[in-house]
């Protein structure tokens, strides 16, 4: 049996190769925890048969509800990204109205739209929006970019069926019905600030963005091309303006005859969370032991709740609007491909956390942490932000923060941990830098240097992390006055 220090130092030196791989190896982040957590458990005496097993038998945990929820929710997204709904929503909710109102109208539709959508997939989805927008109140490109911007980092970050708070729910065994509740409550503060307080704060640098993008839409607004580039760690493919992204939204708009309504888009993406909140908060009026219990017990479960929006989307943005089989078969399998890599990235997560479990790391930080006065909130939100910042991608960040996070929950028994999920994922929000792909699709789609984009969308998702953070907080103590 090896020391604490010898244990401590080997998982310290783990993280740090995890880093140097991702960081300078420039190896893919699944690759590269599954390397760190395999080498962990060898050097702590595991042995390679014991040290596989935890690896895939932690892989296969993590994705036995997270893997199912966030690929349905990347489904639903694809059918309303590839149905118009998409389109839709944005129409709607930014329209006509006076450009006071702007900055909120876009922020609010990234927030919608990007519920059920990977963050890359809607950022490109939405960037020629922002052109439209910004040309029809001729306004600063970026002056209509961040908000939408920060609207995605909003749902992104703090609202199921995120890939993030899915993961940390899971690894701390959280309600999501109630992390929806709480995201709520703590993404108004962070969508607010940084939709229209941020914008404001930083015009006096007067960072335009590359507004001659504006041209590539054409005098309709629109585009006419049908390319698809798609967006990598180094930035969009073959495009270092607005031109594929034009084209993108361009090429998933449904015909106007068979747009879906603005009911059936709305309530496509919000079955699910209505299931889950009331899966989780009516039995808690009700009398126990009812014939409806197991019923309630089904609408609140992630996995059934994302089933039948899924079913729902197929009648309301797929059949109902004249879709066949085939149709809707291809437009399954193109919403899941994206999926892939992330959920590689999750499952090697949940192996590096139950290695920490395994090797007794988990067990030191408890025992270590138990005397220390900080609040278990701000814990997990720091651990998450040297993460982020270590590592660049928020998703692994919350991944291999969470095996840190989970012991010190013990020894705070009154923290909602549905807070502690939250916490967790707005730390991971903090500083998005070079190392990010989320940095450079900013940076090339709005025609930024890397200092601007620093300036912009580094600092957007500091602000928004530290806003998060202070209303967590708040709404820990309200709840613990109840």
């Amino acid at each position: 049996m090896h020391s604490s220090l010898y244990i401590l130092a080997s998982g310290v030196l783990a993280v740090a190769l995890l880093v140097l791989l991702i960081a300078k190896a420039k190896l893919h982040p699944f690759i590269a925890l599954l390397i760190s957590t395999l080498l962990l458990g060898l050097a702590n005496g595991l042995g390679p048969t014991k040290t596989v097993e935890t690896v895939t038998d932690n892989f296969g945990s993590t994705l036995s509800v997270t893997g199912l929820v966030i690929a349905m929710g990347t489904v639903l997204g694809g059918l309303l990204l590839n149905s118009g709904g998409a389109d839709r929503i944005a129409d709607v909710l930014v329209g006509n109205r006076a450009a006071v109102w702007m900055p909120l109208s876009i922020g609010l539709a990234a927030v919608i739209i990007g519920l059920p959508n990977l963050f890359e997939v809607t950022f490109v989805l939405l960037v020629p929006l922002v052109f439209s927008v910004a040309r029809k109140y001729n306004r600063n490109l970026l002056a209509v970019g961040l908000p939408m911007a920060a609207g995605l980092m909003t749902s992104h970050a703090l609202l199921p069926p995120g890939p993030a708070t899915v993961m940390a729910a899971q690894a701390y065994d959280a309600s999501l019905g109630i992390t929806i509740l709480y995201g709520i409550l703590v993404g108004v503060p962070v969508l607010l600030v940084g939709a229209l307080l941020f914008p404001r704060l930083i015009a006096r640098w007067n960072i335009t963005g590359n507004n001659g993008a504006l041209e590539l839409l054409g005098d309709n607004g629109g585009a006419g091309g049908t390319g698809t580039g798609t967006a990598g760690p180094s930035g969009p493919s073959g495009s270092t303006g607005g031109g594929t992204a034009v084209a993108v939204r361009t090429g998933t708009r449904a015909p106007a005859t068979q747009q879906p309504s603005l009911a059936a888009c709305l309530s496509t993406v919000l079955v699910a969370p209505v299931m889950m909140i009331v899966g989780t908060l009516l039995p808690d009026a009700l009398p126990d032991h009812g014939w409806y219990s197991p019923v309630l017990d089904a609408i609140g479960n992630p996995v059934i709740a994302l089933l039948v929006s899924v079913l729902y989307a197929y009648w309301a943005l797929g059949i109902r609007l004249g879709s066949n089989g085939t149709q809707l078969l291809a437009n399954t399998k193109k919403g899941l491909t994206p999926v892939i890599s992330l959920l590689l990235i999750i499952g090697a997560g949940g192996a590096l956390k139950g290695m920490l479990n395994g090797i007794g790391l988990s067990d030191i930080i408890a025992d270590n942490t138990q005397s220390w006065s900080i609040s278990p909130i701000l814990f997990a939100w720091l651990i998450a932000a040297i993460f982020r910042i270590a590592l660049g991608s928020g998703t692994v960040a919350v991944a291999a923060a969470t095996g840190i996070i989970t012991p010190v929950l013990a020894q705070h028994p009154g923290t909602p941990v549905e807070l502690i999920v939250l916490a967790t994922c707005t730390g991971a929000m903090i500083f998005s830098h070079v190392s990010d792909g989320a940095f450079w699709i900013f940076k090339e789609y709005f025609g930024l240097t890397v200092p601007e984009t620093l300036k912009t969308w580094s600092l957007l998702v500091t602000v928004q992390a530290v806003v998060g953070l202070i209303s967590i907080l708040i709404v820990d103590a309200v709840v613990q006055l109840f």
